[in-house]
């Protein structure tokens, strides 16, 4: 089968887009019947091991309607013993790559994910289709070719962004800045800075990563910082020439210089939780509105973000998906005695949110698997552009977890373990993510037993997160913010919140309307 860099030599351009991004012409229906095949596929092969006879018993599921029945959710905690100890002969595909993450919230530090050949190239197919969007303002038109310039902005392996780079090679060839040998030993601000410095010489055309860090690299360019250089300076003339156009520019107009005024990007694919919120950002500082692809380790990639800003658009033959209304999500972390039930893609309805639960194609590991996030419907169909599937978009994390920016995902035992590291008396607290200035924050609302100042409370907490998390360090060290933001309440406000209200409040991402009730309460 010829690979992408073949068809695009032969100027197959019809045929590029009907490998890569052909699913988006399926009708539901169609979209169904892969779903269905590919997990009776996979059925069979988690019949056959270790691994799927626990989940599955000794009776292999006949359809997915006995599939749905019989087969419990899962978390990590189910295949924790198998995979951290990489027992590769209980899985039901040999693993070519173990893909890692964090556990935040886990009895273990740290998540590994098995990839077998065949999960990589349809992870691979899935981010090719990705950047042809990322490339395109209107279907079967795209402007991605072989030895584009790719500033490399994304965490190397084991990480599954790593990854894209060795599935991709197969394909296509791109020039990376810097080149992967040398990115992979490098740390994340060398990273970027080196990339940077590349691409004032070379040009980019495409990027890859967290959205947040796009923006900072944009900021940074604006402030002329550039990531440690006071002034760029290319040696290469072709862009020597772009930098002092671009300075003539700004010094008649009397503006900011800004990254867009120096290249112009063919496509921008990001992810990361809050991608939404920094879109504006990025188009602003790039001059081109990025594209949003949504996966994670354990899942690879989900779903890819097509025209109009509509939304997101499932892979049909990446999982098999499965959706828990809000509800019923909510009601399950409380009372451990519930379960859930699921419903199917062709039953989502627009402006509901659901947990997500995926079982992996392809040998896959994570079968009914509780993913963690939380999406909503946004429509059925995109009729601009005659998609017939339902468009979404990724929401956030489940309620007990609050992730920041793609960099960090704080958990009760977090916020508690800071305020114990910093000795803070502290009676009550709850917390949420919130939006300012369009860039996520970590609000904390905290009753104290004893009066301290605001400013020593805010720097102690500051401070023992930043020890007690090395991701939330990271937010500050990479990103150059402070997300930490602290309302100190009147004793017994938590209390008179009791009295006012019958429903609980959680501690982690209350209601708003839980939290205006809790402000309303100090004032009794």
């Amino acid at each position: 089968m010829s690979t992408l860099q073949e068809m695009l030599r032969q100027e197959e351009y019809n045929k590029i887009w009907e490998k890569y991004c052909g699913f988006l012409d399926l009708s539901l229906n169609e979209f169904m019947l892969i779903q269905e095949r590919l997990l009776m596929e996979q059925i069979e092969l988690l019949s056959r091991c270790k691994l799927g006879r626990r989940l599955m018993g000794d009776s292999k599921p006949a359809s997915i309607e006995e599939f749905r029945e019989k087969v419990p959710l899962t978390t990590y905690e189910d295949y924790a013993d198998i995979l951290l100890n990489k027992v590769e002969d209980a899985l039901p595909s040999k693993p070519q790559y173990w893909i890692k993450t964090t556990w935040k919230g886990g009895t273990h530090e740290i998540k590994l994910a098995p990839y077998s050949e065949s999960m990589i190239e349809e992870h691979t197919k899935a981010f090719i289709a990705s950047l042809l969007l990322a490339t395109s303002k209107r279907p079967r038109e795209f402007s991605l070719r072989a030895y584009d310039k790719f500033l490399y902005g994304m965490a190397p392996l084991p990480y599954l962004t790593g990854l894209a780079p060795y599935g991709v090679r197969n394909e296509i060839e791109f020039e990376y800045l810097p080149p992967i040998d040398q990115a992979e030993g490098l740390d994340f601000e060398k990273r970027n800075k080196i990339g940077f410095e590349l691409a004032l010489n070379k040009g980019v055309d495409l990027f890859f990563g967290l959205s947040s860090v796009l923006v900072k690299i944009g900021e940074d360019f604006a402030r002329g910082s550039t990531g440690g250089m006071s002034t760029p300076r290319p040696d290469n003339l072709t862009m020597m020439y772009r930098l002092l156009r671009a300075f003539m520019k700004r010094k008649f107009k009397k503006q900011t210089l800004l990254p867009k005024d120096l290249w112009e990007i063919k496509g921008i694919l990001c992810a990361g939780t809050d991608t939404h919120a920094f879109k504006e950002k990025i188009e602003y500082y790039w001059g081109r509105r990025p594209k949003e692809i949504y996966g994670g380790t354990e899942i690879a990639t989900v779903a890819t973000e097509t025209w109009g800003d509509s939304g997101l658009t499932f892979f049909p033959d990446v999982n098999f998906l499965e959706f828990i209304p809000e509800k019923d999500s909510l009601r399950s972390q409380y009372d451990k005695s519930f379960i859930p039930k699921t419903i199917l893609i062709n039953e989502i309805r627009p402006k509901e949110r659901y947990e997500l639960v995926i079982t992996k194609f392809r040998g896959g590991a994570f079968v009914r698997y509780r993913v963690g996030d939380i999406i909503e419907c946004l429509s059925l169909h995109n009729k601009a552009y005659n998609i017939s599937i339902p468009q979404i978009r990724f929401v956030d994390r489940i309620s007990n977890i609050i992730d920041l920016a793609g960099f960090t995902r704080i958990t009760t035992a977090t916020i508690d373990q800071a305020v114990k590291l910093g000795g803070l008396p502290v009676e009550n607290w709850v917390a949420c993510k919130q939006y300012e200035d369009k860039e996520p924050i970590l609000h904390i609302y905290m009753e104290l037993k004893d009066e301290m100042c605001f400013d020593s409370v805010k720097d102690i907490l500051h401070e023992s997160l930043k020890e007690s998390d090395s991701d939330y360090k990271d937010i500050q060290m990479m990103l150059g913010k402070d997300p930490l933001r602290i309302t100190l309440l009147p004793k017994g406000s938590f209390n008179e919140y009791k009295k006012k209200s019958e429903n609980i409040i959680t501690k982690m991402n209350p209601s708003q309307q839980s939290i205006e009730v809790l402000l309303d309460s100090k004032c009794s």
